[in-house]
């Protein structure tokens, strides 16, 4: 086995093993720590609430039936597995309603890591301490291979970064969590960066949120192999032949921003993180936002609507599904979410049921609704720059308009601490009982002090009542 001294230090992916193994919790500050909190306190709403959801019930069925050592909680059940699997469901579960926290370069960075580190902690028994430390090194790292290309200008050419970068971003909060040295983080990265995928086609399916299982329980793999001496390539990121930029970002990936200004500041703070309003794709915030702004602004009935035009930045992923052929994909369409918008006033998770897309109101007003893509505005995945607006013609010759630039949510139009709890409270009733919620939400707020993570985990199951 090659040690660690005789191993290269000069290239990316040694520069990166470092930064991660550099990382101090006594060295982070106040708003990074409290960043993180938010963190946990948004991806265990989305973890309670996806384990109700249709994927979620197939998904318990399926790591019920493998089995595995009972040592990890399947949230929001009495079930216990092994760690990998453990974290496998929870992300799925975490990312199956599509919404979670989003961040610029976009990708969602919650579902690969936090459930993977919650696992792992179970099974080291780990404190909250760590959990947020390494919590805070996998959004970094994701953040930073993130910024690797320009891939904004034609996003759907590349993978889908929850199952990308993810992967990488979840092994390397699982070294941190256990740990590792240099030598065997970068061993973790490799292993990890070998199981890296997730396409797009699968959008407005269950299959979308196995992008984040896969990471998830990758992550949780690669550093408890590499724990155990398991190699993979050194210099797996910067590697010409079959590494990972040249295949995931091409001959242009800028290398250095895997590791230029690692923390500083950490992009968990800085550009910040877009805590999500709605339970659909980021694409279609800005048209909901400026729909509900017509609707709240004005007195109409929907039956009188004659026509909806949205306009939108060319090019937007949400645009193409006029009509979606289910609930979940009615999640990534803007036509969709703006009927719901202009009917109900609001966006909730029981909007994306296949009842209610198929219902005859959703299903007349979708025949009213044109999305124009415009070249005068920038794309939709341009997040700093583009921006939408709504106009709602009616019978009575009115024409009704809002423009949005800064859908609520983002880290420059933040939800308020009430608006937070709602949507935590939305998604933890389905689970659980109010008294245990406030038992959970207590544990999250002194997450830093707990001497073993675990409380939180074993607080998020259905059968634990709280102390």
């Amino acid at each position: 086995m090659i040690s660690e001294k005789a191993a290269p230090v000069a290239g990316v992916t040694a520069q990166l093993a470092d930064a991660i193994v550099a990382v101090d919790y006594d060295n982070l500050s106040d708003d990074v720590v409290a960043v993180a909190k938010t963190v946990v306190f948004d991806g265990v709403a989305n973890m309670l609430a996806g384990s109700v959801e249709p994927g979620g019930k197939i998904l318990i069925e399926f790591v019920k039936a493998m089995g595995g050592t009972p040592i990890a909680t399947i949230v929001g059940t009495r079930l216990l597995t092994n760690a990998p699997y453990a974290a496998f469901a929870n992300a799925a579960f975490c990312h199956s309603l599509d919404y979670e926290a989003m961040w610029w370069p976009p990708t969602h960075p919650t579902s690969p890591v936090l459930p993977a580190l919650l696992a792992l902690a179970e099974q080291e028994g780990s404190s909250g301490k760590q959990v947020l430390e390494a919590l805070i090194v996998g959004f970094e790292v994701q953040g930073r291979l993130n910024m690797m290309s320009d891939w904004i200008k034609d996003p759907y050419a590349y993978f889908h970064p929850p199952g990308s970068i993810g992967a990488i971003g979840s092994a390397a909060a699982c070294a941190k969590l256990l740990k590792l040295d240099a030598w065997k983080t970068r061993m973790a990265i490799g292993i990890a960066a070998s199981r890296a995928g997730g396409l797009w086609a699968n959008s407005g399916t269950m299959t979308k949120s196995q992008h984040s299982a896969n990471s998830a329980r990758s992550g949780v793999e690669a550093g408890l192999l590499a724990r155990a001496g398991y190699t993979s390539n050194e210099d797996v990121i910067e590697v010409k032949t079959g590494g990972f930029a040249k295949l995931f970002y091409g001959d242009d990936a800028d290398l250095e921003a895997a590791v230029r200004d690692f923390g500083r500041p950490y992009r968990m703070v800085t550009p910040g993180l877009t805590i999500k309003k709605h339970p659909a794709q980021t694409t279609t915030h800005w048209c909901i936002d400026a729909a509900l702004e017509v609707k709240a602004n004005n007195t109409f009935d929907p039956g009188d609507i004659v026509e909806v035009t949205v306009e939108v930045g060319r090019p937007n992923w949400s645009s193409q599904w006029l009509r979606p052929k289910s609930g979940l994909e009615g999640k990534f369409s803007i036509h969709y979410t703006v009927a719901l918008a202009l009917i109900e006033g609001r966006i909730v998770i029981d909007d994306f049921t296949d009842e209610r897309r198929f219902a005859p109101d959703i299903e007349e007003l979708l025949g009213k609704i044109k999305v124009v893509e415009s070249e005068k505005i920038p794309g939709g995945m341009n997040w700093p720059e583009t921006w939408a607006t709504v106009s709602v013609r009616l019978e009575d010759g009115r024409t009704l308009y809002a423009r949005c630039d800064k859908p609520k949510g983002r880290g420059d139009q933040p939800l308020s601490q009430e608006e937070h709890l709602a949507k935590f409270l939305d998604c933890a009733l389905r689970v659980l009982p109010r008294d245990r919620i406030d038992h959970v939400i207590a544990l999250i707020a002194r997450m830093d002090t707990l001497e073993h993570a675990s409380e939180l985990c074993s607080a998020l199951r259905v059968d634990t009542l709280p102390a």
